[in-house]
């Protein structure tokens, strides 16, 4: 766009400016469009297709993003329109203003340690449990589906290519045990399942939307992905912990699945200290935690390359037998 074009837009927020400092295309194709003008270093100007952003949704993510703040985590303000909202249109696209982030991103540059990041989430449920839940889910929801879903929710559709994996390795017996494994953890948790408390989250923390201040966590950007989720899903999912391939390579099996059981303790810790579980929490958060384990999309993955690997083969269907195994009594 031109920069008239642009003031134009922009002093329907109110604002002016006197420079473009970038431009980023974050698009999703054509019928996905995603334009991000940043403006002085000061302001964000975004231009979306309705299908990724609306001002319904906006609004949701106004009053979350002030939930956030409230409990010291920074997030960059939306910016009302002069006429009432947070939104105007412009030939077909959802305008909106966005405070440009006043601390850097992580990204791949600053690694900062994951109690830091996930610290908050206690707090945040702790205080905001059940207040302006959303109808849109957070993607790591299991039965209820987020809006990148299909017709079963993520974690399914991990799991039928884990099943799908093991049965192209010859693993057939072991592919309708994982099927037979899942099935049996989504029963147990229906039991309780609407009872559990929930809270709206972010719902994406990934290095690409930290903000940090002198090397640890400040803040968060990009809330497109939040949504309600069952608090101790997103406990399960945020602190989850699997082998790189080097630990796969190094360690036995009972190594692992020990790191992985104090590695997890040690994060869900960071979030006692805030959060306190209720009976039923206790009684499920095993279950969420065992499909985590499995069917997490990044130990999805790793399982599926180890199996076409002949060094790691017999020892990743180990693992998925351990994982199965361990603790099975506590929740099936």
């Amino acid at each position: 766009m031109e920069k008239e074009q642009l003031q134009q837009l922009f002093s329907k927020f109110g604002k002016a400016f006197r420079e473009v400092t970038s431009f980023i295309d974050s698009s999703h194709g054509e019928q996905d469009r995603r334009l991000n003008y940043i403006l002085d270093d000061a302001y964000v100007l975004k231009l979306n297709s309705p299908v990724s952003m609306w001002e319904e949704r906006l609004q949701q993510i106004a009053r979350l993003t002030d939930r956030y703040r409230a409990i010291g985590v920074y997030c960059p303000r939306l910016i009302p329109a002069l006429g009432g909202g947070y939104s105007v249109m412009h030939e077909g696209l959802v305008c909106y203003v966005e405070e440009y982030a006043q601390y850097p991103i992580c990204g791949e540059e600053v690694v900062l340690p994951r109690s830091e990041v996930i610290a908050h989430l206690g707090t945040l449920a702790a205080r905001f449990s059940g207040v302006d839940l959303t109808d849109i889910h957070s993607m790591w929801s299991i039965i209820d589906l987020a809006p990148l879903d299909g017709d079963v929710d993520e974690k399914q559709e991990n799991a039928n290519l884990l099943t799908k994996a093991l049965e192209e390795a010859g693993e057939g017996a072991l592919a309708r045990q994982v099927a037979d494994f899942n099935e049996a953890l989504r029963r147990r948790i229906l039991e309780d399942f609407r009872a559990l408390p929930r809270c709206v989250f972010q719902g994406d923390l990934n290095s690409a939307n930290y903000l940090h201040s002198g090397g640890h966590f400040a803040g968060l950007i990009d809330f497109n992905m939040s949504g309600t989720d069952v608090n101790i899903n997103v406990f399960a999912n945020e602190t989850n912990d699997f082998p790189d391939d080097e630990q796969l390579d190094q360690m036995t099996v009972p190594e692992i699945l020990e790191g992985m059981k104090q590695e997890q303790a040690r994060l869900l810790d960071v979030i006692w200290k805030s959060y306190t579980m209720n009976d039923l929490e206790q009684k499920q958060l095993p279950c969420f935690q065992k499909l985590c384990d499995l069917f997490q999309w990044p130990n999805v993955c790793s399982l599926r390359r180890w199996l076409k690997d002949d060094a790691r083969r017999d020892k990743a269907l180990a693992l998925i037998r351990g994982i199965m195994q361990e603790k099975q009594e506590e929740t099936i």
